[in-house]
C-alpha cells in the first residue's frame, strides 16, 4: 500500500541555453508500509541528463519524480550514524557528489538535503558514474568498515559518453563489494545493459514511466534491505541473570 505524504513548496525553473535547472522545494514522499531499520551505507545515484527534460511535455516533472524517488527511499531507511547513511551524487557526462554518506544523521535533514537538490542537463556517463560511485564508498567519505554498500542507480536513457567503459567499470565496481541496484526509467533504456550493471538480474527495476516510480518503491526496498546487516546481538547482564537480545524493531 503506497500514499503521499507532502509539505508545501515551490517550483522554480530557468531555461539556461540548451540546458534546464530546476530547483524542487519540498517535495512529497511516497510513503509504504515497508521499512528497512537494518545497518547500511547506501549512495543514491540519480541520472540528470537531458534527456529526462526533454521527454517531458512538463519539464519539471521528471525530476519531480526523481527527486521524490530519492526521498522515498531515503526515508524508508532508519537514518543514524549506527544504522543506515545515505549519500547522493547526480550524473550526466560528469558526475557531482551532492553529500557524502556521513553528512546527514538524521531523517529530516537528510530529506530537507535532497529537496535542495539542484538538477541540470546533459549527456548519460554511467561508467563516470560507476566510478565515482567507487570514491563515496570509500572510508574518507564516509563509509563504515564492515557495513553493507550498497548503490541504487537511476537513468532513463542509454549510456552515450564513455559508452564502452559501462559494464567494465560496473564489474570494477562489484568487484569492491557493492551491491549495484538499477531503475531504469522508460522504454528508451537498454534494459539488458541496466540489467547487466545490476549485482543480480533481479536487482534490476523498470518503471515505464515517471510516475510509475513510486509502485516500485516497496520491492526496492525490500529487496535492497536484504543486503542490509542486521542489528547486532546484544547481551544484557541483570542480576543473577543474564539474557541474550536482538536490536531489531
Amino acid at each position: 500500500m503506497i500514499f503521499s505524504r507532502c509539505t508545501a513548496g515551490n517550483l522554480g525553473l530557468r531555461y539556461q541555453s540548451i540546458l534546464y535547472s530546476i530547483f524542487v522545494k519540498y517535495l512529497c514522499v511516497a510513503v509504504s508500509n515497508v521499512r528497512c531499520p537494518r545497518v547500511a551505507d547506501v549512495v543514491l545515484a540519480i541520472d540528470q541528463s537531458t534527456s529526462i527534460l526533454a521527454g517531458n511535455q512538463q519539464h519539471s516533472s521528471g525530476y519531480m519524480q526523481i527527486l521524490r524517488f530519492a526521498k522515498s527511499i531515503a526515508a524508508a531507511f532508519s537514518i543514524s550514524d549506527k544504522l543506515t547513511q545515505v549519500g547522493l551524487f547526480k550524473f550526466n557526462n560528469s558526475t557531482e557528489i551532492v553529500f557524502n554518506l556521513n553528512r546527514y544523521g538524521d531523517r529530516r535533514s537528510l530529506l530537507s538535503a535532497i529537496d535542495n537538490v539542484v538538477i541540470h542537463g546533459g549527456d548519460t556517463n554511467i561508467a563516470a558514474a560507476l566510478r565515482v560511485a567507487r570514491q563515496m564508498f570509500s572510508r574518507s567519505n564516509g563509509a563504515r568498515l564492515g557495513v553493507p554498500k550498497i548503490l541504487i542507480m537511476l537513468t532513463d536513457g542509454v549510456a552515450n559518453s564513455e559508452e564502452l567503459r559501462t559494464l567494465d567499470e560496473a564489474e570494477l565496481t562489484k568487484a569492491t563489494d557493492v551491491e549495484i541496484f538499477v531503475v531504469g526509467v522508460t522504454h528508451l533504456v537498454d534494459e539488458d545493459e541496466l540489467r547487466a550493471i545490476a549485482s543480480r538480474p533481479d536487482y534490476y527495476f523498470f518503471a515505464s514511466n515517471f510516475a510509475d516510480l513510486d509502485n516500485i518503491i516497496p520491492h526496492l526496498v525490500e529487496t535492497s534491505c536484504k543486503e542490509a546487516a542486521t542489528l547486532p546481538t546484544t547481551t544484557i547482564t541483570t542480576t543473577g541473570m543474564s539474557m541474550t537480545t536482538r536490536m531489531q524493531h
